[in-house]
């Protein structure tokens, strides 16, 4: 009778203790899953029977990147939670219903890690030189610089020295590639970049075609954040820039340069000021020795971003009495997909590299692939 007193009062224990842990358990799981004001986004990993392992909170305020560290001999189920929108949102067995029914999971199997790009609710539309539209997806981690397109009407309202139709074909790829992140510091990226502007002679059918000149642009430089730091500016890239047009003796044109830009963004509008400074050349290896004269110290750069209509503007003068400069106007809007309406307007000095001492008026419309 003793032990059996004794047996009963042990499995009373135990399923008292049982059911506390069980109620701390779903306590803190439906803690974890209640969203406060200032979330906007958590993780969930589950196991094959949908029992949640982990929940992450994610601060998309400091960062759009999370890597997530998943078991090597398991099979879990990932999702992305968001606040509910209705007045009486879902407790955890709800919501892992709703995870069943609706499958808003994704397996991962025998994985190291993964890494996800999580949008922010108040990020800007644009970050930098606007934030492109990912046009060319992961190809070899390649992502657009700056503007990519295609201006098959080019106009001028005079000729250069070695234009024979004042009617031409415009067109610049620019692509950038990450080399390497937290660079000596945290959030220091090196980046490589290049950007080709060409200039096509399409309508110039009696010396088949040629292209009048290219410029090309490949740079080396760093990027680094300044959000926490009590500054103007959000952003700084500094490095390395060359450019030339790949001419023959004649017709050769090339310069280095070091530079350093502070962007600035807030909402749909964003700034950046450019400055540089040119690497001297020896003078009989000099192809242009007063290009600065033209082409100045640095450029300055807006963007506006008004409903689906975007307008920027970039603006360099020589800083001398003789005020030499150039206006550069860039419009565009979506037609289809990552396609836009593309119109430029080009006013000044430095448009091409060969002739960048010589004045030139130019309208052009075309199509744009990224903004």
């Amino acid at each position: 009778m003793v032990w059996n007193k004794i047996l009963q009062i042990i499995a009373f224990v135990f399923i008292c203790s049982f059911n506390l842990w069980a109620n701390s358990s779903k306590d803190k799981l439906s803690d974890s899953l209640e969203f406060k004001n200032d979330e906007k986004l958590k993780v969930l990993i589950l196991n094959e029977n949908m029992e949640v392992l982990e929940v992450i909170k994610v601060d998309t305020e400091k960062t759009n990147q999370l890597t997530l560290n998943l078991p090597k001999d398991k099979k879990v189920y990932v999702t992305f939670v968001q606040p509910q929108e209705a007045e009486s949102p879902m407790d955890s067995n709800q919501l892992i219903s709703s995870l069943k029914q609706e499958s808003l999971h994704q397996s991962l199997a025998k994985e190291d890690s993964a890494i996800y790009e999580v949008e922010s609710d108040k990020k800007t539309p644009y970050e930098g030189r606007f934030k492109r539209n990912e046009f060319m997806g992961g190809l070899l981690g390649f992502e657009p610089d700056r503007f990519n397109y295609i201006i098959p009407m080019n106009i001028s309202s005079s000729k250069e020295p070695n234009q024979n139709k004042q009617v031409e074909t415009k067109f610049q790829i620019s692509i950038k590639k990450k080399l390497l992140d937290d660079l000596f510091a945290q959030d220091l990226d090196l980046y490589f970049a290049y950007t080709q502007q060409s200039f096509w002679q399409l309508y110039d059918n009696q010396n088949s075609r040629p292209f009048r000149e290219s410029n090309y642009e490949p740079s080396l430089y760093f990027s680094y954040p300044l959000e926490n730091y009590d500054l103007f500016f959000n952003r700084i890239n500094f490095g390395y820039l060359h450019q030339s047009n790949g001419g023959d003796l004649s017709h050769s044109r090339s310069w280095d340069r070091i530079f350093a830009e502070g962007i600035y963004s807030y909402g749909n509008f964003v700034a950046s000021l450019r400055a540089w400074y040119r690497i001297p050349e020896k003078a009989e290896k000099d192809d242009n020795p007063d290009i600065t004269k033209y082409l100045g110290y640095g450029d300055l750069s807006f963007g506006y971003l008004w409903n689906k209509h975007l307008f920027t503007a970039t603006l360099r003068n020589n800083l001398r009495e003789d005020n030499k400069g150039a206006i550069l106007l860039d419009y565009s809007y979506p037609i289809y997909k990552n396609l836009y309406l593309y119109l430029q307007f080009f006013n000044g000095y430095g448009e091409s590299l060969q002739d960048y001492n010589n004045s030139i008026n130019r309208f052009g419309i075309g199509i744009l692939f990224n903004r």
